[in-house]
């Protein structure tokens, strides 16, 4: 599988488990999305790179390490508490934590390696951004 259908597949993966969500590969500024996507909530899957290559005998280039990023972006009502975009992130956090206990065999080696959110000083928007990782 190439990296370009794996980002696919996961992609879909997260929209199939996900279905009250917007997922995309394109990430976007807060103000080029739509107010009932932020709403919705919205998971932006984006490629780190590679590295960490076994690079033994015919090897080379092989066995590393894929790193992808997900991003969540989520609005709540501007009259809310601030307290409610970070409870707006922890629901989307939990989300992918469920996603990550399930996953089909072709994703077993996915890890969720930590995760950091915008402690709140975005209001009323909010965001999550989801350390991946897998073999490549």
């Amino acid at each position: 599988m190439t990296l370009a259908e794996r980002m696919e597949a996961l992609a879909a993966l997260l929209a199939e488990r996900c279905p009250s969500r917007r997922v995309t590969r394109s990430l976007r500024d807060f103000a080029e999305r739509q107010p009932a996507e932020l709403k919705r909530g919205i998971y932006t899957l984006l490629s780190l790179g590679e590295s960490d290559y076994a690079n033994l005998r015919e090897r080379a280039a092989m066995d590393g390490r894929h790193r992808l990023l997900l991003v969540g972006q989520i609005q709540v009502h501007e009259s809310a508490d601030a307290e409610a975009v970070e409870d707006a992130e922890f629901a989307m956090v939990e989300q992918i934590k469920d996603v990550m206990r399930d996953l089909p065999a072709g994703f077993a080696c996915l890890e969720m390696k930590a995760f950091r959110q915008s402690g709140q000083v975005e209001h009323p928007y909010g965001w999550i951004a989801v350390d991946l990782e897998m073999p490549s």
